[in-house]
């Protein structure tokens, strides 16, 4: 009996180390993203609240000029991160939002020289209260393009497709980026969370686990993953 109960806790400790393990991999592999140059031609931006990371952006280089997906919660802390990156908010000259929650827009006011990339939406979702008062939000003054579903376009050399993933927000897309780089936005947020309707969270979510060709996914809260496949065995 004693041996059988010995042996019982060293499988449950072998067991323990070897999902030790496999958490260390996985944090080493999928990590949470640095502030700064993150691979060559592509840039995080993170913001805080109360000093705890909350929620990044990222910039990608076009030519001389720089493309944002996404556009963080805070100006402030945006315009520092740029001011130490080297980087002026003048040369960005697209941004494109995956979805209208104010924590992925609250910096656009930075980006004047840039062009605005939605999908359909009318920023609703950055007038809903989270504690802070939002319902006096207006789009900052400049360009917009609305773009249809696997709709592509070019800028500077850069092929972005924006494909629809609505279920966290009615207006949630992901952006294809030269057929490697998906950014996903709160496509993986926890379908509990989902603000617009959980199913088709669900279904997305599935809808991009299958897109094995992508080689970075980019999300807003969580980390950088190399593919894919990886993420599908990490995330679930």
């Amino acid at each position: 009996m004693k041996i059988r109960k010995m042996v019982t806790k060293l499988a449950v400790l072998a067991l323990v180390l070897v999902l030790a393990l496999v958490a260390i991999v996985a944090f080493a592999y999928s990590r949470y993203i640095p502030m700064g140059r993150i691979m060559p031609g592509i840039y995080a931006i993170r913001n805080y609240n109360n000093g705890v990371p909350f929620v990044n952006f990222f910039l990608v280089r076009a030519g001389e000029k720089y493309i944002a997906f996404d556009a963080g919660s805070d100006s402030e802390q945006s315009q520092r991160a740029l001011r130490d990156l080297g980087i002026s908010a003048s040369d960005v000259v697209a941004v494109f939002i995956t979805h209208s929650d104010y924590d992925h827009i609250g910096s656009l006011d930075l980006f004047y020289n840039a062009t605005l990339y939605t999908g359909i939406t009318e920023f609703q979702y950055a007038r809903r209260v989270h504690g802070l008062n939002l319902s006096d939000f207006e789009l900052p003054d400049m360009p917009h393009h609305i773009m249809t579903d696997r709709e592509t376009i070019e800028i500077y050399g850069r092929l972005i497709q924006i494909i629809y993933t609505p279920g966290h927000t009615s207006d949630s897309v992901s952006f294809l980026v030269d057929s490697r780089y998906l950014f996903v936005g709160d496509l993986f947020v926890n379908p509990n969370f989902a603000y617009y309707d959980t199913g088709l969270q669900i279904y997305f979510q599935e809808y991009v686990l299958g897109m094995n060709s992508v080689e970075y996914v980019f999300t807003g809260h969580f980390g950088l993953f190399r593919n894919v496949g990886f993420f599908r065995w990490w995330w679930l």
